[in-house]
C-alpha cells in the first residue's frame, strides 16, 4: 500500500524542527542567504541549512558521527563539514561539501583519521585538521591544506584525503578553533525578526489528548502543559529540573493527570504530582529519594519501581522496591524483589491489571494492588516492548510490538496474529480498531487490531518521534524531539 502524504505540525509550531532541540553550532553564508546548524549527539549529527528568507529548511544532511565543525566558503554558498567518529580506537572521519543553493554533494572519507577543526584561510584555500588517539591516550594531530581554483561542481574522486601532504600541529598554536557564538541565540535572532519564537524547548516524551479536544504534553523544563484544541497554550507546569515528565497517566473522568518527573538528580529524586486538567493547579506532590519509573491501571490504581542503577542492595534507598498507591495517592501495597530487576513493570496502556514481567521465568504477571500476590498469565519467548489493552469485536487483547506488531488474547496470552516490521517500535496505541504503531524509522504504521492487516504506513517529518496517543475522538498525536506535536484528525486530516 502507498505511503500516505505527513501530517502537519499544528502544536507548538516554531522553526528549526530538524535539530530536535539540540542547535550546536551556526555559521552563515558570505551572501547572508543561508544559514547552516549543527545538532551533535554521540556518534550521531545533523546539519540543516535553512533560507534566512523564510526559515524553511532548505537541506537536511544525517550522519553516524560528530560534526564539531563546518564553514561556509569566504564568497560562496559552499558548505564545509569536518566529521570525526570519536573512537578512542579505531578513528575515522570525513569532509562532505555541500552547495547550498545546488544542492550538490560530495562527501570524502579518511579510514583512520577524523577531522576537527576545518576552515577556509582564503576563497581557494580549505585547511584540514586532522586527529586521533594513539593507543586511546597520546593525541596525534596533523593539518593539510587543499587548494583549488574552482569548488564547484566536485566529483567523488576529486579529493583524496589519504593522500594529502601533512604537517604535525604545533602545539604551541592556539588558533585550532574558530571563535563562534552560541547557536540559540543566533536561532533565536532570525526567528524574532521573522515574527516567530523559538525556545528550543523539545522533547515531547509523553503526550495525551482528552475528549474535548485538549492535548496535554511534557517537554523540557515542563512537567505537563495543556493546549487548546485550536493550538493555543493554556497553563503549563513547571518541573524542579530540566527534565521532562516522563510519563503522564489521565484520570477516566480526564478531571486529572498524575505526572512522574526526574528531579534535579535523576538518581537521587524522582517527584510524582496530581494535576488539575482545568488550570493545570497542582492538587498533590510527592517525591522519594531514587529514581522511578510508574505505571498504572484503568481504576486509577498506579505504582512506582525503583530504577536506582545502584551497586548493591545494601546501598539506599531501602526497600520495598515497588510500591503501589490508590487513585487518591495513599500507599496500598508493596513488593520487594531481592533481585529486582527479576519483577519489571510491562509498559501497557489502558490495562485493567498492573502487569509485570518476571524475567528469570519470561512470566507475564497481575500484580494484586496490595502486592500480596501475583497471577501468573502467561509466559513469553521475548521481550514484549510497548504494549496497550484492548477490548473489542474480536474479545479482550493485548496488543503489543517491539520488533513485530503482535495481538494476544487476553488474559491467556495465545497469540491471535503477528505482523514483523521494518523498524524498531517507539510507542502504540489503539482506537477504534486501529492499532497505530510509532516507528524507529520515522513512520506511522496503521493496522487493523483484529486481524493485523496492514491498512497504511504515513512517512512522518524528520522531527525525532518519541511518542503516541490516541485521544478518544480518534485523534492521533506524536510528540517530537523537537517540541513539535503532530496531530492526525479522526477524518484522516492533519
Amino acid at each position: 500500500m502507498a505511503d500516505h502524504p505527513e501530517p502537519l505540525t499544528t502544536l507548538h509550531d516554531q522553526p528549526f524542527p530538524e535539530l530536535l532541540g539540540l542547535a550546536c553550532q551556526a555559521v552563515a553564508s558570505a551572501d547572508g542567504q543561508w544559514i547552516a546548524v549543527s545538532s551533535v549527539t554521540h556518534q550521531q549529527s545533523r546539519i540543516a541549512v535553512y533560507r534566512v528568507a523564510d526559515l524553511s529548511c532548505a537541506h537536511l544532511l544525517t550522519f553516524t558521527m560528530e560534526s564539531e565543525s563546518m564553514a561556509f566558503h569566504p564568497t560562496l554558498p559552499l558548505l564545509a563539514i569536518a566529521l570525526d567518529n570519536g573512537d578512542e580506537y579505531n578513528r575515522e572521519g570525513g569532509l562532505t561539501l555541500l552547495e547550498a543553493d545546488t544542492g550538490h554533494r560530495v562527501d570524502f572519507t579518511d579510514p583512520a583519521w577524523g577531522i576537527e577543526p576545518v576552515r577556509w584561510l582564503d576563497d581557494r584555500t580549505l585547511e584540514l585538521t586532522f586527529f586521533a588517539l594513539d593507543h586511546g591516550v597520546d593525541s596525534l594531530m596533523t593539518r593539510a591544506t587543499v587548494v583549488r581554483e574552482n569548488w564547484r561542481g566536485l566529483a567523488p574522486d576529486a579529493l583524496d584525503l589519504t593522500g594529502l601532504d601533512r604537517a604535525p600541529h604545533d602545539p604551541e598554536d592556539p588558533g585550532t578553533y574558530d571563535d563562534v557564538p552560541p547557536a540559540l541565540p543566533v536561532l533565536r535572532a532570525l526567528a524574532e525578526r521573522a515574527g516567530r519564537r523559538y525556545d528550543a524547548r523539545g522533547g515531547v516524551r509523553a503526550v495525551a489528548g482528552l475528549g474535548d479536544g485538549r492535548v496535554l504534553a511534557t517537554r523540557k523544563h515542563v512537567a505537563v502543559e495543556c493546549w487548546a484544541a485550536d493550538g493555543s497554550a493554556l497553563w503549563s507546569v513547571p518541573a524542579p529540573s530540566v527534565s521532562p515528565g516522563s510519563r503522564i497517566e489521565v484520570a477516566a473522568d480526564e478531571r486529572t493527570v498524575r505526572v512522574a518527573v526526574a528531579g534535579p538528580d535523576r538518581r537521587a529524586r524522582t517527584d510524582f504530582l496530581l494535576v488539575d486538567t482545568a488550570d493545570g493547579t497542582v492538587l498533590d506532590q510527592r517525591a522519594v529519594p531514587f529514581s522511578a519509573s510508574m505505571s498504572a491501571r484503568t481504576d486509577g490504581v498506579w505504582a512506582i519501581r525503583d530504577t536506582y542503577d545502584r551497586g548493591s542492595e545494601t546501598e539506599p534507598p531501602a526497600p520495598p522496591n515497588t510500591r503501589i498507591f490508590a487513585a487518591d495517592g495513599d500507599q496500598i501495597g508493596s513488593v520487594h524483589v531481592p533481585d529486582r530487576y527479576d519483577l519489571v513493570p510491562l509498559d501497557a496502556r489502558r490495562c485493567p491489571e498492573l502487569l509485570y514481567v518476571r524475567r528469570g521465568r519470561r512470566d507475564v504477571v497481575a500484580l494484586a494492588p496490595d502486592g500480596a500476590a501475583e497471577s501468573v498469565l502467561f509466559t513469553v519467548d521475548a521481550p514484549l516492548g510497548r504494549a496497550v489493552y484492548a477490548s473489542d469485536a474480536a474479545g479482550p487483547a493485548l496488543l503489543h510490538g517491539r520488533t513485530e506488531l503482535v495481538r494476544r488474547a487476553f488474559p491467556s496470552g495465545e497469540v491471535l496474529w503477528s505482523r514483523p516490521l521494518e523498524s524498531e517500535v517507539i510507542d502504540l496505541d489503539t482506537h477504534a480498531g486501529v492499532l497505530y504503531a510509532l516507528c524507529a524509522d520515522g513512520s506511522l504504521v496503521c493496522v487493523d487490531a483484529a486481524d493485523g492487516a496492514l491498512l497504511h504506513r504515513r512517512p512522518l517529518p524528520p522531527y525525532g518521534p518519541l511518542s503516541l496517543h490516541a485521544a478518544p475522538d480518534g485523534t492521533v498525536l506524536v510528540g517530537t524531539a523537537a517540541g513539535q506535536i503532530l496531530r492526525r484528525l479522526p477524518d484522516g486530516s492533519e
